[in-house]
């Protein structure tokens, strides 16, 4: 009766293994026309869910992506996958995961984000320095926000040309570094110099709405300020869509 079972057992996980072998080899163009027929985002697919690439754009960004799915992440009941991600000299790779109760997961994800992307995002004449970030990791959930966050990004810095207002103006950006954190279920980049001063703070919420406050400290940097806060008195706070940009 054990042998028995134990047949039976290994019939299920081989049928089941074999299902999804089959499934990963259905091609991703006809996947996502058959069940997400408002696609705005994804064109010239290629490749099966095992292994593919397609472009994308979302507002003002475009770029390609490369993905090859990872089956074990279904034994954690979600869709798991190896991403490549490309816009212009941006570039991240790392795992991306969908699970139960819609939660999108980040995780392992490094790489860089190019001053051209940054321009995308707000219109100005970003340093010729890309932003490095490593081992980011995050989970989001519609309802909770941001949960589970770590990584860290590096920016050597450089001039920045800003318009704020109807005035154009300057900075001489320093090297930065962030800590990524969550608080209240937003995303929070804290941003020190190299001294471990406070810089900036860069928030991101579930609806993708970008709040960026800047220190009296950073400011600093401008020629033309002369503001007399305390060092670490935030004197600048904006609050704008992370992707159409514009402050």
């Amino acid at each position: 009766m054990k042998n028995k079972s134990k047949q039976i057992t290994w019939w299920i996980i081989g049928v089941t293994a074999f299902l999804v072998f089959v499934l990963l080899q259905v091609p991703a163009s006809w996947l996502i026309a058959k069940f997400y027929k408002d696609n705005q985002i994804l064109q010239n697919v290629s490749g099966n869910i095992w292994q593919g690439q397609a472009d994308w754009h979302k507002g003002n960004l475009r770029g390609s992506v490369a993905w090859k799915t990872r089956p074990l992440d279904l034994l954690l009941l979600r869709l798991g996958a190896d991403l490549d991600i490309h816009s212009g000299q941006t570039q991240l790779q790392g795992i991306a995961a969908y699970g139960l109760g819609k939660k999108i997961i980040i995780k392992q994800m490094s790489g860089q984000i190019a001053p051209e992307t940054l321009k995308t995002i707000v219109n100005w004449q970003w340093p010729t320095n890309a932003i490095q970030l490593t081992d980011l990791q995050f989970s989001l959930n519609k309802d909770q926000g941001f949960r589970d966050t770590a990584g860290t990004l590096q920016w050597a810095g450089g001039e920045l040309i800003y318009t704020f207002g109807q005035r154009q103006d300057r900075m001489n950006m320093p090297s930065l570094l962030g800590q990524l954190k969550d608080e209240s279920g937003k995303l929070q980049f804290d941003i020190q110099d190299q001294r471990s001063q406070k810089m900036a703070n860069i928030g991101l919420d579930q609806n993708m709405m970008l709040d960026v406050q800047l220190t009296q400290r950073l400011l600093l940097n401008v020629p033309s300020y002369d503001g007399k806060a305390g060092l670490d008195t935030y004197v600048i706070s904006s609050r704008q869509p992370l992707v159409q940009g514009g402050f």
